[in-house]
């Protein structure tokens, strides 16, 4: 991977086409994410788009097909690793991160709602199936199914963020300070304001209906300080 990663970052190129053929392949198409976060942690902005329009060419069928979280997650992740780079705070990237995802994720809500509906037909037909199988199948009939779909896409788009910007960090240790990213993720803290600030939002999206898709967003940061 660290080879890979070298290779990346000889010539702009080279992100964008290895950000390109990354995000065509199934299962590690979110790799691609990575390629467009460590070049925007080691370089800047300008040369991250040339990565970012690779994996976008991707992104874009994805989104074609129902998909709308990679696009998400490369914003999102982009937002992220220009924050750690002119910050070096792991800890405000990975709350910038976050944040950006549920932004998103309430702009596609507001504005093209009707994205959703690819994925909401392909459930629909599973929960009709489901529904056929018994009274046990009951408890289906209460759920809302498209909020359902919103907040596992929104769920999606913020943990596959979050792991592309973490494997990017990562590999930019690898090859400019070896064993940094893991002390950097053990120390990894999010101040008390940040942590009520965070806490307060999921409290109140729980009386809000449009806020509680971005609930599972705002608790990816206190899972990924816990685990750290």
């Amino acid at each position: 991977m660290l080879r890979l990663a070298n290779w990346i970052m000889g010539w702009r190129f080279n992100a964008l086409v290895a950000a390109a053929i990354l995000g065509f392949i199934p299962l590690i198409a979110w790799t691609s994410v990575s390629v467009v976060a460590l070049v925007a942690l080691r370089r800047n902005a300008a040369e991250a788009v040339w990565p970012l329009a690779g994996a976008l060419m991707a992104a874009t069928v994805q989104w074609n097909s129902g998909d709308v979280s990679h696009v998400g997650a490369l914003l999102a992740a982009m937002a992220g690793a220009l924050v750690l780079a002119n910050t070096r705070s792991l800890a405000m990237a990975v709350v910038v991160t976050a944040l950006a995802a549920a932004l998103y994720l309430a702009a596609l809500m507001q504005w093209m709602p009707e994205r959703f509906d690819p994925v909401l037909t392909m459930f629909q037909a599973v929960f009709d199936q489901l529904k056929q199988a018994g009274e046990e199948a009951a408890f289906l009939t209460q759920i809302d199914l498209r909020q359902m779909v919103v907040e596992l896409m929104g769920l999606l788009t913020g943990v596959t963020a979050l792991a592309g910007l973490l494997l990017a960090r990562s590999l930019q240790a690898g090859l400019y300070n070896p064993g940094g990213f893991r002390e950097e993720f053990h120390q990894l803290r999010l101040a008390p304001g940040v942590i009520f600030a965070l806490m307060l939002g999921m409290l109140l999206a729980q009386w809000l209906e449009q806020a509680l898709i971005v609930a599972p967003l705002l608790l990816l940061p206190l899972i990924l300080a816990g685990v750290g």
